[in-house]
C-alpha cells in the first residue's frame, strides 16, 4: 500500500544532482583513478517516481558555462496508469479518484497525437480495469461463501431427500445479471452476480478527419489511445472550427451535449482547466521547498516550455500564493524570515502560437478559474525580434539542431515538439545577455534558471521520423 502522505521535503529527496563531489578528502597524493572512483560512488541515481507520494527529482547541468536545474518531471508517474510527464501533473486529480466515482464518459477533444489525448485514454482504462478487478474479487469472495454454505448444507440434510433444492446438482448456483440463478452447460455453475460485467468507463476524443495515410494506418499516440479503448470522432474542418476554434483555442464551457447526462466531464485541449491545479500545487510546493533552501539568496526564474500553457498559469499561481502567505512550501510551514523569502517567478516559452497566443489564453484560464486574469500571468520568454516563431509540430532544421547540440553536448534529452523549441528560445535569449545586446527584454536576465522538463521522450522516435521524411536527418540518427 502506498501512502498518500508524503514525507519531508528535504534536499536529499528532492534533489539529485549528477555533479560530482569530493567527499573533503584531503590526501593529495591519492589517485585519479581512486578520486573518480569516489566521486562517481556519490553520484545520486535518478529513478521514476510517482505521483502523489514523491516529487520529481532535480538534476544540475552545466549549459553553456551557466549552472541549470532542471526539474525532471519525464520522470514523474501516476499510479495504474501510468501516465507521466507534465500530463502526470495536469491528471493527478482524476488519476486519484476512485473507479466507483470517475464519470462515466470523459469527453476531450484536439489533435491526433495529442499526449493529453493518449494520457486521458490510460487513465480511463485503468478505471476499467480497477472496475475489473474489484468485481473479480467479489465473485471470488462470493464462490468461496457459497461452497462454504454448500458443505454445510449436505451436513445438514436429511438423507429421506424431503427437502429438494430448486436447483439439484454438485455444482456452484450462479445468477444471471438480473439476478436470477441459470445452469451452465455441463451442470456446473459459476456466479456472476448482477455487477458481473462492470459499467465500462468512455472516452470520448473529437479530433479533425484525419489524413488518408493516418487512417490507414494509426501510429503513435493515436495507435496508442485507440489501442487503449478511445472513441474516435472524426469532424470536418468546418464543424471542428466552429466547436473548437477560436483566437485563444477551445472555450473551458462544453460545446456539445454530454453523452450522459449528470456521469459525464468535459476536459479542454491539453487538460486546460482547473482540474490541472492539485498537480500545480505539489509542483509549486517542490520548487518553492527546493529553492529556499539551494538558492541561497539568487533569483530564481522557473521555464516551463507551454503548449495550452496550463501549466505554467497554475504553477505561477500557486509558486505567488506560497510567497506571499510567506510559506517555505515545506509542510506549509512559515518562512521564519519574510524578507529573505525566496524570489522565484514562473516563465513560459511558447511552443504552439506566438506570445499574443500563449498570454490570451493564460488570461482565459486564469478567469475561468477564479483568477482576475493579470496578478498571476507568468513572464513569457519571447522569439528574439529577428526570429519567427515556429510552426508547431513542424519538421525545422534549427529544432534539430537544439536537439542535437542538448543531446551530445550536454546529455539532456528533449522531444522535438516543446522541448528543444523552448531551448531554442533559451540559448538565444543567453547569447544576446552574453553580447550586452540590451534590446530584449528577457525575464531570465540575471537571474538562475530552473528548466521544467515537460516529458514526452516517448514520441522522439516518430517525430526523428517525419525529420527523416523531410530529409533532414539520416535514417542512421533516427536511431539515436
Amino acid at each position: 500500500n502506498i501512502e498518500i502522505n508524503r514525507g519531508k521535503n528535504d534536499a536529499d529527496t528532492t534533489c539529485a544532482d549528477t555533479t560530482y563531489t569530493d567527499n573533503n578528502n584531503n590526501n593529495n597524493n591519492e589517485s585519479t583513478n581512486n578520486r573518480d572512483r569516489k566521486r562517481t560512488n556519490k553520484r545520486h541515481i535518478l529513478k521514476n517516481v510517482f505521483a502523489p507520494v514523491e516529487p520529481s527529482p532535480v538534476e544540475t547541468k552545466l549549459i553553456q558555462d551557466r549552472l541549470v536545474y532542471i526539474k525532471r518531471d519525464d520522470l514523474l508517474h501516476l499510479r495504474n496508469s501510468n501516465v507521466s510527464g507534465n500530463k502526470a501533473r495536469k491528471m493527478l486529480a482524476l488519476n486519484e479518484l476512485h473507479a466507483e466515482d470517475f464519470p462515466d464518459v470523459t469527453v476531450s477533444y484536439g489533435g491526433p497525437q495529442s499526449n493529453a489525448m493518449v494520457a486521458l485514454a490510460a487513465i480511463v482504462q485503468s478505471k476499467n480495469r480497477e472496475l475489473i478487478e474489484r468485481e473479480n474479487q467479489r465473485e471470488h469472495k462470493h464462490k468461496r461463501e457459497t461452497s462454504d454454505m454448500e458443505v454445510e448444507s449436505l451436513f445438514s440434510s436429511s438423507s429421506s431427500n424431503d427437502s429438494v433444492d430448486e436447483i439439484e446438482s454438485d455444482g456452484w448456483l450462479l445468477a444471471d445479471r438480473d439476478g436470477e440463478y441459470i445452469q451452465e452447460e455441463g451442470g456446473n455453475y459459476e456466479y456472476h452476480g448482477a455487477s458481473s460485467l462492470p459499467p465500462q468507463k468512455r472516452f470520448v476524443y473529437y479530433t479533425k478527419k484525419l489524413p488518408r495515410y493516418l487512417r490507414n494506418q494509426p501510429n503513435g499516440n493515436l495507435l496508442r489511445a485507440l489501442s487503449l479503448g478511445m472513441e474516435l470522432v472524426q469532424l470536418n474542418h468546418g464543424t471542428y472550427n466552429d466547436l473548437f476554434g477560436g483566437a485563444d483555442g477551445g472555450s473551458s464551457v462544453a460545446p456539445i451535449d454530454a453523452p450522459t447526462p449528470g456521469k459525464s466531464l468535459w476536459v479542454p485541449q491539453g487538460g486546460a482547466c482547473g482540474l490541472a491545479s492539485q498537480g500545480a500545487i505539489l509542483m509549486a510546493e517542490e520548487i518553492v521547498s527546493f529553492w529556499a533552501e539551494r538558492g541561497k539568496g539568487m533569483p530564481l526564474s522557473v521555464c516551463v516550455p507551454g503548449g495550452t500553457c496550463t501549466t505554467a498559469m497554475l504553477l505561477s499561481r500557486e509558486v505567488n500564493r506560497l510567497l506571499k502567505d510567506g510559506k517555505d512550501g515545506k509542510d506549509g510551514n512559515h518562512d521564519k524570515d519574510v524578507e529573505k523569502k525566496p524570489d522565484i517567478q514562473v516563465v513560459v516559452v511558447p511552443c504552439v502560437g506566438d506570445s499574443g497566443y500563449a498570454r490570451r489564453q493564460m488570461k482565459a484560464l486564469d478567469l475561468s478559474t477564479g483568477g482576475n486574469g493579470i496578478d498571476d500571468i507568468p513572464q513569457i520568454l519571447k522569439r528574439p525580434r529577428n526570429k519567427s516563431y515556429f510552426r508547431f509540430g513542424e519538421p525545422n532544421a534549427d529544432i534539430l539542431k537544439i536537439f542535437l547540440q542538448m543531446k551530445d553536448e550536454h546529455g539532456v534529452y528533449l522531444d522535438l515538439l516543446y522541448g528543444a523549441p523552448a531551448w531554442s528560445v533559451i540559448l538565444e535569449h543567453w547569447k544576446h545577455e552574453r553580447y550586452g545586446d540590451d534590446s530584449e527584454d528577457s525575464p531570465i536576465k540575471g537571474r538562475q534558471l530552473m528548466y521544467v522538463h515537460s516529458g514526452g521522450l516517448e514520441g522522439i522516435s516518430s517525430q526523428l521520423t517525419r525529420y527523416k521524411h523531410k530529409g533532414l536527418i539520416d535514417s542512421g540518427e533516427v536511431q539515436s
